[in-house]
């Protein structure tokens, strides 16, 4: 085994065999399937993920004051809600493989959202909506994507809840960033 690997049981995946002593006594064994896990990919993995939190974070603060006293903004603090709680998962995914967060992403990530939000507010208001809206149902997108490459391990995560939870953010926005196109184009 290399270093920086786990061996982690695949969740769900057993098989049985049948071990037969004569023609009237079967014996059933179940067998565990292992696999081989690269801490080190996954771990870069969870923390480019929780970097794009960061940066989703910083967007939902923007767009819930370009919002401000709109039913929107309710709904954009509900989903930086959200984004928080899957923040504190993959710190916890993270902290289960012994690494901590990478600093240097985490402001690379920050920086990053900066630059986006200079563009947004360098372009026309409906046009810098409709960017942001698009920018985030593209990070939605990424999590989701994320959950589901995460299926054949053993997280202790309920990961079919949270591709449902992701799916229903991704039509969330999508309402909102068509309606922000349909206004930026008109």
């Amino acid at each position: 085994m290399r270093k920086g690997s786990l061996i982690v049981m695949m969740k769900g995946k057993s098989e049985h065999l049948q071990t037969q002593y004569s023609s009237a006594h079967t014996q059933q064994h179940r067998i565990t399937r292992y696999i081989i896990v690269n801490t080190n990919n996954l771990t870069t993995y969870l923390k480019d993920h929780l970097a794009g939190s960061v940066a989703a974070i910083e967007l939902l603060d923007h767009l819930i004051t370009l919002y401000a006293g709109r039913p929107e903004a309710d709904q954009m603090k509900g989903l930086k809600s959200e984004v928080a709680g899957d923040q504190e998962l993959l710190k916890s995914l993270l902290d289960r493989y012994e690494t901590h967060e990478n600093l240097l992403k985490k402001a690379g990530a920050w920086i990053a959202e900066k630059g986006l939000q200079i563009k947004v507010k360098s372009s026309e208001g409906d046009l810098g909506l409709l960017i942001s809206l698009e920018v985030l149902v593209l990070g939605i997108e990424g999590k989701l994507r994320l959950w589901r490459s995460l299926q054949g391990l053993d997280t202790g995560l309920d990961l079919p809840h949270l591709q449902s939870a992701a799916h229903r953010q991704i039509h969330q926005v999508e309402v909102l960033r068509l309606e922000a196109a349909e206004k930026a184009f008109s």
